[in-house]
């Protein structure tokens, strides 16, 4: 039985069963699921965090004959409030996905071309360790534990501290890290929450949640608006989702939301439209700041961005005077993408807290995060011998949030390995991570031809896959048991659990069971958090209940839901206060406030020449998405978004295949003309140009944006004057041609 997007709509919009068809590729490796047939219906419903995005939305599955047929969100769960977007119900889809990683896998074949067949060979999981830590052991053994590095999230750390490894190389640095050390340093926490249901004035720039699809900040400004009156203002040079959803849209120029910010604390200080007593009492810098944003006027601002001064001047009267009022940031924005993103989240901490709108009602509100318990190690090897990080990371100590555990610089990684700096690389493991999520993707497969061995953990069997040595598939979110705090959304503290939905449908495991077997294996057990169902249990130990007690009882665990302010003259800040001035950046060499950098600025040349920004589908999460048949049906393929007057001009029709080129790479792919973007700017969908054949569904579904992004080296990060190491992906400019 085929069940289409169509009949899973009409169906109430859960998840009806999609039978799994066989699934095979290369020589028959992969298993055929079952289905049979039983006149007895049997139906049990389960407790689930979902796992398509970091927000984790709380859910239940029901189960008929052992098989998962519906995904709800729960309306206790203060991310999915009752309901899932459209990635959270296809889950079952990834599940039941016939293309998915079934069994370890070794590849026969030379070379590491990305989409190649690798020819594999179907292996036990004793000997997919047994090989995983020969390769590991034989580099630490002839160049040391340095030349191991685990490419991925945060998951491998306890692993790479068993080995001594300093290089855990995370994508952060390309998604969260700009916004996360700003506001660490202005705010003493990672995070802030949007109160939107309160809030009077909402301003964003480039900021587009409705279009991603992210459920917890999806209903946010719509109900503010709808609910308590409030008016949404958006920059961004396209019209979004959410600049559509707006009161007002302002198509800013690319990479200039920084001068016009400061622009507004311009108008915001000298016309004293501060709150005063908030100031006196909470902020640390408010003079120094002012003093600074003397020279940043609206007329210099309109200059740079294209956005009129007068406009710029009535919004920042606007916000000053509309209190509460709030400025949303989230992860992987293109504001954070550009030189001066890591000023802009500053400058945007400093408007909110002038006009006293950070952790008040309708403002911007410190998460409350429920405190959990992690296993630990019960002991630690030696400390490791080497500081110098493969990402550079050891260059920008701001990057580095942890002793040698932060982020560092992803996109520097290439360059490093291939450089042979600061030493030689010769084992990754890659977790998680697809080539479409890596800037310049031909420079990554240039830089892992030099390894000797690459261990890919992964669900899909992806380009990333087809590279690598040695492929263990892991088990989906929906196999496994799993703790999740509510962080990114936190107005209260709360808890969500879940439990196997099935018993796992093939031979693969948990991320974290692979890593401990091979430690295990390598006689570093001891060195590692232990894994299985006992660990569920000692992280919420602290609620006196057991993991199964409390999925018994709804798989919820929630603390007070009233708002009451913190105390904002006890901040972790070396000054207990926000701090519109970091003494941190000032001891480390940086400029301490909020400011400006010409060079920051990047232009068009010609008429065959683009700004290009990109975006996130509402559909698909990266990468991990595209082969889930509801999804692929309502965004089978990737297009590129351009000026309908412009594209006239250039000949270029809706519909047509276009190049797109950079000094980086070039692709092609197919053009939808829309009157909702500047002239000047192209709009690029993320997460597709799947070179894997064996991904069926989505399998030459467009182009990679990657491909005319930079990998940028260090040596441009500290030229431009980032303390962070941010992202520069966008830092750049594409031409555009028919083809």
């Amino acid at each position: 039985m085929r069940v289409s997007r169509r009949q899973f709509l009409k169906y109430g919009g859960g998840g009806i069963a999609v039978v799994a068809g066989a699934g095979l590729i290369g020589n028959a490796i992969f298993d055929k699921d079952s289905d049979d047939t039983n006149d007895k219906l049997e139906v049990v419903y389960k407790h689930g965090v979902c796992g398509i995005c970091e927000l984790n939305c709380a859910m239940t599955g029901k189960i008929e004959n052992g098989r998962l047929v519906k995904l709800e969100g729960k309306s206790v769960d203060q991310h999915s409030r009752g309901s899932l977007c459209a990635k959270g119900n296809s889950g079952i889809n990834m599940l039941y996905d016939p293309d998915r990683l079934k069994s370890p896998l070794v590849k026969t074949v030379s070379g590491r071309v990305p989409g190649q067949d690798p020819r594999w060979k179907k292996i036990s999981w004793d000997e997919g360790i047994r090989q995983a830590s020969a390769a590991i052991q034989k580099a630490i053994d002839e160049y040391g534990p340095e030349s191991v590095i685990w490419i991925g999230h945060h998951k491998g750390v306890d692993f790479l501290n068993a080995i001594g490894s300093p290089n855990n190389i995370t994508h952060q640095s390309t998604c969260n890290n700009v916004r996360q050390l700003a506001t660490q340093l202005t705010l003493g926490a990672g995070n802030y929450v949007p109160d939107f249901e309160h809030s009077k004035y909402i301003l964003c720039f480039g900021w587009d949640q409705l279009g991603k699809g992210k459920n917890s900040f999806a209903r946010g400004p719509i109900m503010g608006k709808n609910e308590n009156g409030a008016k949404l203002v958006v920059f961004d040079p396209r019209l979004s989702t959410t600049a559509a959803k707006a009161d007002e849209w302002l198509p800013i120029r690319p990479g200039t939301d920084l001068a016009v910010i400061l622009a507004m604390l311009n108008v915001i200080t000298t016309e004293d439209r501060v709150n005063r007593e908030y100031v006196e009492n909470y902020v640390h810098g408010y003079e120094e700041l002012k003093e600074e944003v003397k020279s940043y006027t609206p007329e210099w601002a309109a200059k740079i961005s294209d956005i009129k001064a007068e406009d710029i001047r009535r919004i920042a009267r606007e916000f000053s005077g509309g209190c509460p009022a709030v400025i949303p940031i989230h992860k992987r924005e293109a504001i954070q993408s550009h030189p001066g993103g890591f000023e802009m989240v500053r400058a945007c901490l400093a408007m909110m807290a002038i006009t006293g709108n950070i952790e008040r009602v309708g403002g911007a509100l410190l998460p409350r995060v429920a405190p959990i318990s992690f296993p630990s190690a019960p002991g630690k090897p030696e400390p490791m011998a080497e500081t110098r990080r493969v990402d550079g990371g050891h260059l920008f100590p701001l990057s580095i949030t942890a002793p040698l555990r932060g982020p560092g610089l992803y996109q520097s990684v290439p360059d490093m390995i291939l450089a042979d700096e600061p030493y030689p690389v010769k084992v990754a493991i890659v977790y998680a991570q697809s080539l479409q999520s890596m800037p310049n993707p031909e420079k990554w497969v240039k830089a892992f031809e030099k390894l000797d061995y690459i261990i890919n953990i992964n669900i899909y069997p992806d380009e990333m896959a087809t590279i690598a040595d040695l492929v263990l598939p892991e088990s989906t979110y929906l196999e496994m048991s799993a703790v999740s705090v509510r962080i990114t959304n936190a107005r209260y503290p709360q808890i969500a659990l879940a439990e196997p939905m099935i018993k796992t449908l093939h031979n693969t495991k948990s991320g974290d069971e692979i890593k401990y077997l091979i430690a295990q294996e390598m006689g570093l057990k001891k060195y590692m958090a232990p894994v299985g169902d006992k660990v569920l249990d000692s992280k919420i130990r602290r609620y006196n209940i057991t993991f199964q007690e409390a999925l018994k009882k709804g798989g919820i665990i929630s603390g007070n839901k009233g708002f009451k302010p913190l105390n904002l003259t006890e901040l972790k800040t070396e000054s207990g206060k926000i701090q519109l001035l970091s003494p941190k950046l000032q001891e480390m060499g940086y400029h301490p406030l909020p400011w400006f950098d010409e060079n920051w600025v990047i232009n068009t040349k010609a008429n065959d020449e683009f700004y290009m920004v990109t975006t996130r589908p509402p559909t698909h999460r990266h990468a991990k998405t595209h082969n889930m048949e509801w999804l692929q049906e309502i965004t089978p393929k990737g297009v590129v978004y351009m000026n309908t007057s412009k594209a006239k001009k250039l000949g270029i029709n809706n519909g047509d295949t276009i190049e797109i080129s950079s000094q980086f790479g070039k692709g092609t792919t197919e053009v939808s003309l829309t009157e909702g973007i500047r002239p000047d700017t192209i709009c690029f969908p993320h997460g597709f140009g799947q070179k894997s054949p064996f991904l069926k569904l989505s399998y030459q579904n467009g182009m990679n944006d990657g491909d005319v992004m930079p990998a940028v080296a260090k040596e441009v990060n500290i030229e431009l004057n980032d303390p962070t190491g941010a992202c520069l992906d966008c830092f750049m400019t594409v031409r555009v041609r028919k083809v």
